[in-house]
C-alpha cells in the first residue's frame, strides 16, 4: 500500500464520491480537463524517469490523490449549500494550529515532532528552521514555507467572514468565531502566524492578496472592472519593483554576503539560472522528481514554477501554467458575473487567497500539505457559484450563542429557516 498520510486517508474517500458525481454529470469545463492531463502527465512522467520504478509508480499514486481527488471534492462536494460552513471549518482548524506554532518559535522545536518521535517511535525531526535567532513556525503544515502560504490564505478567505459580520445579514457564524471576528482576533493571528513563519514570499503575496481584498471589496467605488484594472496595474507595478529590488540585493559575490536572508535570496538567483537549461534538457517529459541532476550542491528547488519543469517537463510545465491561468480567469468573470454582494465577495476573497498561492511558489515550492489544499479550493472555484448561505433567525442565532458548547458551535452547521 502507497505510504499515504493521514490527510491523504481521509480524501480518497470523499474524492472518489467527488469523482464519481462529476463523471455521473457528463460535463465538463476546461478546468475540469487540464487538472486531469496534468495528473496524467505527472505520473508518466514519474513512471518513465524514476530512478527506482516502484518509487515512480507510488508517486504516480500520489499525484492522482493529492491532485484530481482532492479536486473533484472542492468541484462537488461544498457548493451550493456547504460555503459557510466549509470556511469556518478551514479558518478555525489553521487557528488551533497557531499554538504549537508559537511554542515552535519559542522553543525552536516542533512538538509534532517530539511527540512522534519521543512518544509513538516514529522518525520524526524535532528540530525546525532557525531565522533570526527563533524558530521558524511551520506546525503541521509541512516547514515554514508552506506554513506561510496556508496562514495567508487563510488570512484571505476569513476575509469573507468578515465581510459577513460587517453587512450584518442574518447568518450565525457560531459563538466563538463570532467573538474573534468581533475583536479581529482571528485576522490578527493569522498575521501574527504569517510573520513568524519567517518567509518572505509569503508576506511579499500576502501584500497583494490585501491589495485584492481592500480595493475590490471596497463599495465606495462600483466599477468592478474599473477596480479589477487598478488592481493590475498595481499588481504589476509591484513586481516589477520586487524583480529590481531582488536583482539589486543579490547582485553581490558569495563572500560578501551580509546575513542568511541575502545568501538564501542569492540561492535562489543562482538556482533559477542554473536549472533553467537543466530544465529545457528534459524535454516533454522531464526528470521525475526523484531524478533531477542537481549541481552545485543546490539540493532544493525554491521555485515551484521551475520544479514543475524539471521534474515533469514542458508538457507538465505547460499544463500548470494554463491551470494557474484558468484559475485566475474564472474568479475574474465570477467577481464581474455574481449579483448578490455576498457572493461578490466570497470571489474576491477567494481571488486573493489564489493570488497568494500563485505569488509564493515563484520563490517555494508547493510541499507539505498545499498540493491537496490548493487544488481541492480550485475544483471548488470551478463550482463556485450563487451561494445558498444558510441563514438563521435572530431567536436561532441567540439560542445558538448560548449555548454552553461554544466548539460544537463553531464546527456546527445551522439549518437555514423556511
Amino acid at each position: 500500500m502507497p505510504p499515504f498520510s493521514a490527510a491523504e486517508f481521509a480524501l480518497i474517500p470523499l474524492g472518489f464520491i467527488g469523482l464519481s458525481r462529476l463523471i455521473r454529470r457528463g460535463s465538463f469545463a476546461l478546468m475540469d480537463i487540464l487538472v486531469v492531463v496534468f495528473a496524467a502527465s505527472v505520473g508518466l512522467s514519474e513512471i518513465l524517469h524514476a530512478p527506482i520504478l516502484n518509487n515512480g509508480i507510488l508517486s504516480a499514486i500520489n499525484a492522482f490523490v493529492s491532485i484530481v481527488l482532492a479536486y473533484a471534492v472542492g468541484r462537488k462536494l461544498i457548493e451550493p449549500d456547504l460555503r459557510l460552513a466549509t470556511v469556518r471549518r478551514f479558518v478555525i482548524l489553521v487557528l488551533l494550529d497557531i499554538a504549537p506554532g508559537l511554542c515552535e518559535w519559542r522553543m525552536e522545536q516542533n512538538l509534532y515532532g517530539i511527540f512522534g518521535h519521543r512518544v509513538l517511535g516514529l522518525d520524526m525531526s524535532e528540530n525546525v528552521q532557525l531565522r533570526a535567532a527563533h524558530g521558524r513556525m511551520g506546525v503541521a503544515l509541512g516547514g515554514s514555507e508552506p506554513g506561510g502560504i496556508a496562514f495567508a490564505m487563510t488570512f484571505c478567505l476569513n476575509a469573507w467572514l468578515v465581510y459577513l459580520r460587517r453587512v450584518k445579514p442574518p447568518v450565525d457564524l457560531g459563538k466563538t468565531l463570532t467573538k474573534l471576528e468581533k475583536y479581529h482576533v482571528a485576522g490578527l493571528l493569522l498575521l501574527l502566524s504569517v510573520w513568524l513563519t519567517q518567509a518572505r514570499g509569503p508576506l511579499i503575496a500576502l501584500v497583494a492578496g490585501y491589495l485584492i481584498l481592500h480595493i475590490l471589496q471596497n463599495s465606495r467605488f462600483r466599477n468592478v472592472k474599473l477596480k479589477m484594472f487598478v488592481v493590475a496595474v498595481l499588481l504589476v507595478g509591484g513586481y516589477m519593483a520586487t524583480s529590481a529590488y531582488f536583482r539589486s540585493y543579490t547582485n553581490v559575490a558569495d563572500n560578501a554576503v551580509s546575513d542568511e536572508q541575502q545568501s538564501s535570496a542569492l540561492y535562489r538567483r543562482e538556482m533559477n539560472e542554473v536549472y533553467a537549461p537543466i530544465a529545457e534538457a528534459g524535454g516533454w517529459t522531464g526528470w521525475s522528481v526523484m531524478g533531477i541532476p542537481h549541481v552545485q550542491g543546490k539540493m532544493s528547488i525554491d521555485n515551484h514554477y521551475l520544479l514543475v519543469h524539471l521534474a515533469w517537463g514542458r508538457l507538465g510545465y505547460i499544463l500548470f501554467l494554463l491551470i494557474t491561468w484558468e484559475n485566475i480567469r474564472v474568479l475574474l468573470v465570477r467577481s464581474w458575473q455574481f449579483k448578490d454582494a455576498q457572493d461578490r465577495a466570497f470571489a474576491i476573497s477567494m481571488l486573493a487567497a489564489m493570488a497568494v498561492l500563485w505569488i509564493t511558489i515563484l520563490t517555494v515550492y508547493l510541499g507539505g500539505q498545499l498540493p491537496q489544499i490548493s487544488f481541492l479550493l480550485m475544483g471548488w472555484i470551478q463550482s463556485m457559484g450563487p451561494g445558498k448561505v444558510a441563514k438563521s433567525s435572530d431567536a436561532q442565532i441567540a439560542e445558538n450563542r448560548n449555548n454552553k458548547s461554544s466548539v460544537h458551535q463553531v464546527f456546527s452547521s445551522p439549518e437555514p429557516t423556511v
